[in-house]
């Protein structure tokens, strides 16, 4: 049986050939969206370096990120724009103080998150209200409604946070599709089929640091969130990985409501919404998600952590189907510390969170594409700081305890 090495740091830009520059001038952007023929970024990605370049037996973990584009915003804004570039600092620190103990353990790097193309966002937005966006020709109130004021390196950061979740699942397909084509292969020299299953291929798990937006409708925004990345990585794997992909599960954790989800995949049988959020933080009306789990203000581990567990055990049990991918939209304002949050969990809580997400997608052995979501810091920035952060570092963690070496 043959294992091919892979020499950390070297993912990424082996597979993402194409990556948009950090300081692309806005004219240049909006032309390469126009004259782009590309589907998605799958189609930049080569696949001799790819078969050449993974350990189909490690774990592998890409973590892409689009804080170059941190885009001024008025004083005393609510958004807090400076936490993308300090959490992904943390987190490539604290990564990278594992090496060289850890190294080879895990295949990963950090990568600067891809702008979308307009053809991928067209699997969920409507055409006029993209170009509208893209040109800054929206309205006062739909600037209102999603908090932000139009700018050129504004559009850049929209389009990258959706970029990076596409890109950070679609690499997630290709290492998929490559185990089960070496499993295939192997398969017909072997004898006892037993000795060489999907169990023995390395997990697969992504990161953005950054999206999330789960407020974006079909043709609007708001919250906070332009486009939904997780609804359109959702449909470009549809789209590009038919083989592959036939049922996508949402985990939506941030203490809203994934409104924006919810509708945009009502009566989408591929794709299952589940948001479990406080009952007592809507800003817009209410949706109706595949499931929605409602809990009060002030509620605290335990009985968070055994709700969720309830719940996610019904989905290891197959109540939504046979899976084929899930995405964690992992916002952390349900933190007791949170400014906007209205809930009561610990730091102690969102990690054991965490850690039942990632073992429901080792248990169905289904990739899974991590996306930042809510955290909102009061005077304090270090308790939203940190739980973000920890997001990250614990994937990467529980990769390495389960490693194959």
């Amino acid at each position: 049986m043959t294992i091919i090495s892979i020499r950390t740091g070297q993912i990424i830009t082996m597979l993402l050939l194409k990556r948009a520059s950090s300081f692309a001038s806005h004219a240049l952007r909006r032309a390469t969206h126009s004259a782009s023929t590309t589907s998605s970024i799958v189609s930049t990605i080569n696949d001799a370096a790819t078969t050449s370049a993974i350990d189909l037996f490690q774990p592998f973990f890409p973590i892409l990120y689009n804080d170059v584009y941190e885009v001024p915003l008025p004083p005393n804004h609510r958004f807090p724009m400076e936490k993308y570039r300090k959490v992904r600092e943390r987190v490539q620190h604290a990564i990278q103080s594992h090496l060289p103990h850890d190294a080879g353990k895990v295949q990963y790097e950090f990568a600067v998150s891809p702008l979308v193309t307009v053809q991928d966002l067209e699997t969920t937005h409507c055409p006029d209200y993209i170009q509208r966006y893209l040109d800054g020709n929206q309205t006062k109130e739909e600037l209102r409604n999603v908090g932000f004021p139009w700018s050129p390196m504004g559009v850049d950061r929209s389009s990258s946070s959706t970029g990076g979740t596409v890109a950070a699942a679609t690499l997630l397909c290709k290492v998929k599709r490559k185990q089960k084509a070496y499993l295939q292969d192997v398969a017909k020299h072997m004898d006892d089929k037993s000795e060489m299953n999907e169990a023995k291929m390395g997990l697969l798990f992504s990161a953005h640091v950054a999206g999330g937006t789960h407020h974006a409708f079909r043709d609007r925004g708001e919250g906070f969130c332009v486009f939904s990345d997780i609804a359109v990585a959702a449909n470009v794997l549809l789209r590009d990985f038919p083989d592959l992909v036939k049922k996508i599960l949402i985990i939506d954790l941030d203490v809203h409501q994934g409104n924006g989800n919810a509708v945009l995949f009502q009566g989408v049988e591929e794709v299952k919404t589940f948001s479990m959020h406080c009952n007592a933080n809507y800003f817009s009306a209410k949706q109706d998600s595949d499931l929605d789990i409602e809990l009060p203000p002030e509620t605290t581990d335990a009985t968070y952590l055994a709700t969720l567990h309830h719940w996610l055990n019904r989905f290891r049990r197959g109540d939504a189907g046979e899976l084929d991918f899930i995405f964690f939209q992992a916002g952390v304002d349900i933190l007791e510390d949170d400014r906007l949050g209205r809930m009561s969990i610990s730091q102690e809580g969102i990690a054991r969170r965490n850690e039942m997400v990632f073992d429901l997608a080792k248990d169905l052995k289904v990739p899974l594409c991590i996306t930042m979501g809510g955290g909102y810091p009061k005077r304090d920035w270090e308790p939203i700081l940190k739980a973000h952060a920890n997001v990250y570092i614990q994937a990467f963690e529980y990769l390495v305890d389960h490693c194959n070496k």
